[in-house]
């Protein structure tokens, strides 16, 4: 099975105080923490979708990570612009779609494994969308057949991007016991507990 990810990296990170994309992950920008995992999946193709702070997104992840990024010049105007833009990158003219898709955002990093293992799921059950669920709510990556690659590729504000494609076909929830999955780094008090989750060492 192909798989590509895209990620979302295009927000201003206004409550957070400082773009979430470079916070110190380790001694590494948070999204170059983020490509090395997904890189040490399953996955088999990126799209790093930049918008507030792409110069220094791109900057940070040197000349070999910046050959995944792609700009989105509406990204002001929310979050779905930039989903839409990672779908219709991977349906373009003259190339064959992935299989599947992880939907990241990079205020919610994960593990490789947990990556592998709602890849599996979705292999195994054929669903339209896998989720994570921990403690009873829905989590994240989110994973997608490429039959909901157009609908992605059309999503906007007026029909919630993500949460209204969701709505529209309910994700079939993999149950793990992993905080992990509902990790969602808004502000800053949040980090030290995140970075202690996913095993980065304090600065």
């Amino acid at each position: 099975m192909s798989v590509a990810a895209i990620v979302l990296a295009a927000g201003a990170s206004r409550r957070m105080g400082s773009p979430k994309p470079l916070l110190d992950w380790g001694g590494r920008p948070l999204i170059a923490w983020e490509l090395e995992q997904l890189m040490a999946s399953s996955v088999d193709e990126i799209v790093i979708v930049t918008g507030a702070h792409a110069d220094e997104v791109r900057r940070s992840l040197g000349p070999t990570g910046a050959r995944y990024c792609v700009f989105n010049p509406r990204w002001a105007q929310g979050r779905a612009t930039s989903l839409a833009l990672g779908a219709q990158t991977l349906i373009g003219p003259d190339r064959s779609p992935p299989e599947a898709v992880v939907l990241q955002n990079v205020d919610q990093p994960t593990r490789a494994d947990i990556i592998d293992r709602l890849i599996d799921e979705l292999r195994r059950t054929r669903a339209p969308v896998v989720q994570p669920e921990f403690a009873g709510h829905g989590g994240h990556p989110v994973i997608l057949s490429n039959t909901l690659l157009r609908e992605l590729a059309m999503a906007n504000e007026r029909t919630l991007g993500l949460r209204g494609l969701l709505e529209r076909h309910p994700a079939y929830r993999v149950p793990m016991d992993e905080p992990i999955v509902r990790l969602d780094l808004n502000t800053p008090d949040l980090l030290d507990e995140a970075r202690r989750l996913l095993g980065v060492a304090p600065r």
